[in-house]
């Protein structure tokens, strides 16, 4: 009975998210000393984060590092920065506490840092010119052949796909289609971009950002067709300094709150599945 005492009051004192802010040597008493979180991310990735936004619509990831910072009791900080190698050094170096990015997990780049638990789950997605499919067949008003996801591809020939370098998205196409034309650009917005002038006839990005280019701009359905029904899960979540265990408890804590109550689906909502946010 003692041993069982003793147990539950060490799992209370050293490995409750309240307790842990405060344990020594953790990324968390920096931060609560500095009184200051310091977040990192490109902030030129709506809706995660909106360069121009309105009010009360900073961006998905904006709103959740000021949620964080909040829950922390300090300030909120953030720095611009393109990709998750500058993520992952500036984490490590102590420039940045934690990025939020609209960041797909990976076993390669958990070599960098500790992901959390996801807070969005997305796919590959797809743009495909429409001119690109094949017709319906004549006499049918209704064709037969579905296109919903990425892997409803495979059947149709002389595609070229865009796609940004080293992502998600980039690995799955690499596996499903080895023998197909694939340009790489350096972010989703050139690669959308390539297929817009005609470089290509589909992009293929996540379906979080295709949802939000459908948002600002429908028009983009008269000819293209969207295609984001799931092929597999991209878990998005936050980068933390690797091995900081108490950081990552504290965050998790934090996180569970937010799915527990409803406001992380609220906030889902606001930039995925409504307009409000823009211009």
């Amino acid at each position: 009975m003692v041993f069982r005492i003793f147990g539950i009051l060490f799992s209370f004192l050293f490995l409750s998210p309240v307790f842990s802010q405060g344990i020594s040597g953790s990324r968390l008493e920096e931060i609560q000393k500095r009184g200051e979180l310091r977040v990192t991310g490109n902030r030129n990735f709506d809706p995660f984060y909106i360069s121009d936004p309105k009010d009360g619509f900073p961006g998905f990831d904006a709103e959740l590092g000021k949620k964080y910072a909040e829950f922390l009791g300090v300030k909120y900080t953030f720095t611009n920065r393109p990709e998750f190698e500058d993520y992952a050094e500036a984490i490590k170096s102590g420039e940045a506490d934690i990025a939020f990015s609209g960041l797909s997990s990976t076993l390669e780049r958990s070599k960098k840092g500790s992901f959390s638990s996801p807070y969005l789950v997305s796919t590959p997605g797809a743009l495909v010119n429409k001119n690109a499919l094949p017709p319906p067949p004549e006499g049918n008003i209704i064709s037969t052949v579905y296109f919903r996801s990425v892997k409803d591809l495979e059947s149709v020939s002389g595609l070229s796909f865009s796609v940004r370098a080293f992502s998600a998205s980039h690995e799955y196409l690499l596996s499903i289609f080895p023998n197909s034309r694939i340009f790489t650009y350096g972010s989703m917005e050139s690669a959308w971009n390539s297929v817009k002038e005609g470089q290509a006839n589909c992009f293929v990005g996540d379906s979080l950002y295709i949802k939000g280019l459908i948002l600002k701009q429908r028009s983009i359905l008269s000819n293209f067709r969207a295609l984001i029904e799931p092929v597999q899960e991209n878990h998005v979540s936050a980068l933390l300094p690797k091995g900081d265990i108490y950081f990552s408890r504290n965050f998790e804590f934090f996180l569970s709150e937010l799915k527990r109550t409803g406001e992380l689906k609220s906030l889902e909502d606001k930039y995925f599945n409504r307009n409000d946010w823009v211009k």
